[in-house]
């Protein structure tokens, strides 16, 4: 742990000095940083960093001996400093990166639900720094001998979280298009396979585009996570599965009387897995994954899955899900 903090404060250092020289977002000194060490040069620009930082710059990169730092730790490090971007650049709360926890039970239920033997085509519409998508993507490798099935896309209207999740990609040695867009108006990739999501809890400002919405709300700004879900149906392919983080309240109460009975017409219902109240600092953040199929082909409604991860003690809160989750696949699906 103590040879991590002080890898870690080693790149903090770097990215702060280089943050300082060129007068930048903390996340734009992040991926130059990363830029610069997978290249092995510093970048200069017009004249910046000038070249009192660059020498500087370069005698730290040297100390941290990069090319000889194990992979996880490069992406453990990159992790961690994203998040503090997040938090410096005083970035919205749906920005911040998903639970670890989260990624694994998604995981469990795409490996009952998806098959292993094709490629998949699968697209993140609010992909942020790309944590949920990437670390679900390696778990669905590790439990595949390694292999790699999967087509990746990533859609997010903000170019300095793509960037971001550039750089992760590249650390993860995952392979992905990402596409800088509003993820509501059509999207610019072929009808995916699959969609997987932690879905931004908010309001929609576009008003004159949620109008082309059913889920749009009758007065006022419509919500961003009900037009996103409509959006995913629109363009998953028939039968194609999401697997979204979604916001607790659009399952029950006022929302969900609404929003329940529509979605149940547009597609089957397969999970909802409600996660722990701990996990939220205030009952208005709780959330819940939503797991759905389209219809079309040999797509079918069946018994859904209903259950809830009472606790974020790991192992023991894991294996009662699975436990659950083969039970209920056996049952139903299989």
């Amino acid at each position: 742990m103590e040879k991590f903090e002080k890898i870690f404060n080693q790149f903090l250092a770097c990215v702060q000095t280089l943050q300082e020289s060129l007068n930048v977002s903390f996340a734009e000194a992040l991926v130059e940083t990363f830029d610069n060490l997978e290249n092995g040069k510093i970048k200069v620009e017009m004249g910046a960093p000038d070249k009192e930082t660059v020498a500087k710059l370069s005698k730290m990169y040297e100390k941290l001996d990069y090319d000889h730092l194990p992979q996880k730790v490069k992406v453990q490090v990159f992790t961690y400093l994203t998040l503090k971007a997040i938090n410096d650049d005083n970035r919205d709360a749906n920005q911040m990166p998903t639970p670890p926890i989260i990624s694994t039970l998604i995981a469990l239920i795409m490996q009952k639900l998806l098959p292993t033997d094709k490629e998949l085509e699968i697209v993140d519409p609010a992909m942020g720094t790309g944590n949920l998508l990437y670390a679900v993507i390696n778990q669905l490798k590790s439990e595949n001998h390694s292999k790699d099935h999967y087509k990746l896309i990533g859609i997010d209207n903000d170019e300095e979280m793509l960037n971001l999740a550039d750089v992760a990609a590249h650390l993860n040695n995952i392979n992905i298009e990402l596409f800088c867009q509003d993820a509501l108006t059509p999207w610019m990739v072929p009808s995916p396979d699959a969609v997987v999501s932690d879905l931004p809890i908010g309001y929609y400002p576009v008003d004159e585009n949620a109008k082309n919405f059913a889920t749009k709300a009758e007065k006022g700004h419509s919500f961003a996570h009900l037009l996103l879900i409509e959006q995913i149906i629109k363009n998953l392919k028939p039968a194609g599965y999401a697997f979204l983080v979604v916001p607790k309240s659009i399952l029950s109460g006022k929302v969900g009387a609404d929003f329940m009975p529509w979605l149940t017409k547009k597609v089957y219902l397969k999970a909802i897995v409600e996660l722990p109240d701990k996990m939220f600092q205030n009952k208005f953040n709780q959330k819940s994954i939503l797991v759905f199929q389209n219809h079309g082909e040999n797509a079918t409604s069946s018994e859904v899955l209903l259950t809830k991860l009472e606790s974020l003690n790991g192992q023991d809160a894991l294996v009662n899900f699975n436990d659950k989750l083969n039970e209920w696949y056996t049952k139903t699906i299989h």
